[in-house]
């Protein structure tokens, strides 16, 4: 395999391998490097991932993501700092049957189906999304313009009714 981040998930767990690198946004799938919220393309991702078995015996790769990415706030437009510092653990099943059952006892695990060759980009894809807000956006914006500002300066149109029900 000529490229480095290609690996035998099988192979690389089964021997307990390590691999560390990294990425710029705008090198990962369009899937992230064309999101939204990401205010920066020129951030860069660090990973690590390690390979071994758990205590029972199933074969792993523990996938660690790390980064400072800005987004974009969802209210103001300006970037919101977020640490990206994301762990998981995906156990690696050689048939679906093993998966299924595996995930139905323990809602918790992370698995997937063995491949003959994975591009470590998709788990780091993959990791980045699932770890972006829904909806990122600072606490407080600064009271420029934002919804609830307006809001809280507009008369309540209901206490009219309250004064009437008094009466």
């Amino acid at each position: 395999m000529s490229d480095p981040n290609l690996i035998d998930p099988k192979v690389f767990a089964a021997e307990g391998r390590s691999l560390q690198g990294g990425f710029l946004l705008e090198e990962l799938d369009e899937r992230v490097s064309s999101h939204d919220y990401p205010a920066d393309k020129q951030t860069r991702v660090s990973f690590t991932l390690q390979g071994g078995r758990d205590r029972l015996q199933r074969l792993f790769l523990d996938l660690g993501v790390k980064a400072d990415m800005p987004l974009v706030c969802q209210r103001c437009i300006a970037p919101l700092p977020f640490r990206l510092d994301e762990t998981a653990r995906i156990v690696l099943f050689s048939d679906e049957k093993d998966l299924d059952e595996a995930m139905l006892a323990d809602e918790e695990l992370e698995g997937m189906l063995l491949e003959k060759e994975l591009d470590v980009r998709i788990l780091v894809e993959d990791q980045i999304l699932m770890s972006l807000p829904f909806s990122p956006r600072h606490e407080d914006c600064g009271g420029n313009g934002t919804p609830e500002k307006a809001d809280r300066d507009k008369p309540n149109p209901f206490a009219v009714l309250a004064g009437l029900k008094s009466n």
